[in-house]
């Protein structure tokens, strides 16, 4: 039984200095003043970045075709 008791004294202690060093802030996570990313909006400026020459003609991002490496014989 003192084992118990010792614990939660000890789970008080640091949680005491866990709200010194990170005190919590009660805010909501999303309001109105939150940027668009996080709330789920989308950006179009980013999403025609994304999509390139596909912007408005395929639902699929551009992707340019892969470089390969060639090493050259020594």
């Amino acid at each position: 039984m003192g084992n118990e008791s010792a614990f939660g004294c000890l789970n008080q202690k640091l949680r005491r200095e866990v709200d010194k060093v990170n005190p919590s802030l009660n805010l909501p996570p999303v309001d109105a003043r939150s940027p668009d990313v996080r709330v789920g909006n989308v950006n179009e400026a980013a999403v025609r970045q994304q999509y390139g020459s596909n912007y408005g003609r395929s639902a699929f991002p551009f992707r340019p075709p892969s470089v390969t490496n060639i090493v050259p014989r020594r």
